[in-house]
């Protein structure tokens, strides 16, 4: 009787649960995204990426601990770095200083702001999906297992991944007819569509071919009486942000578009010229997006999705675009996706919609949901970069002198500021002379990796007695990053911390 009774109050429960789905798919999306997203902001607190670290959260530490001017590279602009350190401000102010602490909070600010983007999915839904398939895509939108990686993150993929959605929607709703849908226009979308695309290229310069070829688009896809209004229309949206993206470079004492011409020149050098980051197969990305939204299962979603790119050429003019200016760079990261795959989860349920009845399209969805599903909670548990973060935090709490060897890149913000600097070697011959020419009785190595036995006895050699104290491993997805890309990856692997004490001669002398 007892498990009869449980059955029953859990369907009532599901019963209960699918129902206020149902009358309010977005609100409960909303919720389920916040929850998400917030744990994943306390669970994190390093960084995405090295670029993540050195553009923002670095000089967002010095603003708001040292009061210092973000200095970033030339072909950067200061806003995030600014608005990474006033995310953090309120906590700092009622006198919380832990790095963690700060980072997660900016994290679950900018979680809060990644909602937006699935307001703007809901939104696209409405127009081009019925009602079922609108809310399966807002639900995924707000459970999809990856969305924390870069919604709770300071990387420049995350506002331009909520801009372009935005920017999207507005294109649907500026050309319905080129969209299989009937709607009055308004002026004022097409001109949002050309404000949240050229917002969306501020944060990520190399989105900028996506612009001019949706220009061409517009005006091939426009009729003959709207084509130059919509075109003057999309133009002015781009004016705002050239505007605003002067005005920016005026108050940093910069000429104007000196930071996009920067930013052309350092890709043209280190990724034309020299190549210096390496080279990557040319459809890598290709490679990449036909794997969505899961490797093998996304062979049954080709079909449906190559006919919602048929149907919406306007998404796939933006895609082609991107493919086209993006794999002809040698240097590619698979985050240089993000901004578009709103494009890619539109032609799932736009393709999911068309062939719902389609058992063979039916099936591998369930399998997807139920993934997913399954590794939320891995994901939004992971931290990035953990070993070398939470090594640089603990390092950076040890008395006396201190070693950073072989740590690359060096994080002051984790660290800290306003402690003890280490000495940083990059060879163990150094860790030991510079001991013994400071006379050190002790001290602390932390390090990328560990000694070798060879090093160990390196050190003996020179009198000093080197035991391992602490380990920090990366997360297990981190773990499985570097083992498929272990050349990008590699720098997230272990960390650790080395107590090393002066050798006493069999005398009882010091060496």
């Amino acid at each position: 009787m007892g498990n009869l009774s449980d059955f029953t109050m859990n369907n009532k429960l599901f019963i209960w649960v699918g129902g206020l789905f149902a009358k309010h798919p977005l609100s409960f999306s909303l919720v389920l995204a916040f929850c998400i997203r917030s744990l994943a902001a306390y669970s994190n607190y390093g960084p995405f990426a090295v670029d993540d670290y050195l553009n923002v959260i670095d000089p967002a530490f010095r603003h708001l601990i040292l009061g210092a001017k973000p200095d970033i590279p030339a072909l950067r602009f200061e806003v995030l770095p600014y608005a990474f350190s006033w995310f953090m401000k309120p906590l700092y102010f009622f006198g919380v200083k832990r790095a963690d602490l700060l980072v997660s909070f900016a994290y679950f600010i900018m979680g809060i702001i990644s909602l937006t983007q699935i307001v703007a999915m809901h939104r696209i839904g409405s127009l081009l999906l019925t009602e079922k398939w609108r809310n399966a895509m807002t639900l995924f939108t707000a459970t999809w297992a990856i969305a924390p990686i870069f919604t709770n993150t300071a990387d420049i993929a995350g506002p331009a991944y909520i801009l372009l959605t935005f920017a999207l929607l507005h294109l649907v709703r500026a050309m319905p007819q080129s969209f299989g849908i009937e709607l009055v226009r308004a002026n004022k979308d097409m001109l949002l569509a050309g404000l949240y695309l050229s917002a969306a290229i501020f944060f990520r310069f190399s989105l900028a071919p996506l612009y001019f070829f949706l220009a061409v688009w517009i005006f091939l896809a426009a009729g003959k009486n709207t084509r130059f209004r919509n075109l003057l229309l999309f133009a002015a949206g781009g004016a705002i942000t050239a505007t605003f993206m002067v005005a920016i470079e005026f108050l940093n004492h910069k000429m104007p578009f000196s930071t996009a011409i920067e930013f052309i020149k350092y890709n043209f050098g280190a990724h034309i010229e020299t190549q210096s980051y390496g080279s990557m197969p040319w459809y890598m990305y290709i490679l990449i997006l036909i794997n969505f939204p899961l490797p093998i299962l996304a062979f049954f979603f080709w079909r449906p999705m190559f006919d919602a790119a048929r149907r919406f050429t306007g998404l796939s003019v933006l895609l082609a675009a991107f493919l086209i200016s993006h794999s002809a760079i040698a240097f590619k990261l698979e985050r240089y996706v993000i901004p578009v795959l709103p494009i890619f989860v539109i032609y799932l349920f736009a393709g999911l919609n068309a062939y719902e009845g389609r058992k063979w399209v039916r099936i591998p969805y369930y399998i997807l949901i139920a993934v997913n599903a399954l590794c939320v909670l891995p994901v939004a548990l992971t931290m990035q970069q953990r070993a070398g973060v939470d090594g640089a935090i603990y390092a950076g709490a040890l008395d006396g002198p201190r070693f950073a060897h072989r740590i690359d890149p060096w994080r002051w913000g984790y660290y800290g500021l306003k402690r003890m600097a280490p000495i940083f070697t990059t060879k163990t011959s150094e860790i030991a002379s510079q001991a013994l020419a400071q006379k050190f009785a002790g001290f602390h190595v932390f390090r990328f990796l560990y000694f070798t036995a060879d090093e160990i006895k390196e050190l003996e050699t020179a009198g000093f007695s080197c035991k391992l104290r602490k380990i920090f491993k990366p997360d297990f997805l981190e773990r499985v990053s570097i083992r498929l890309n272990p050349l990008m990856n590699m720098r997230r692997n272990d960390t650790a911390v080395y107590k090393c004490t002066q050798l006493a001669s069999p005398t009882g002398q010091i060496q």
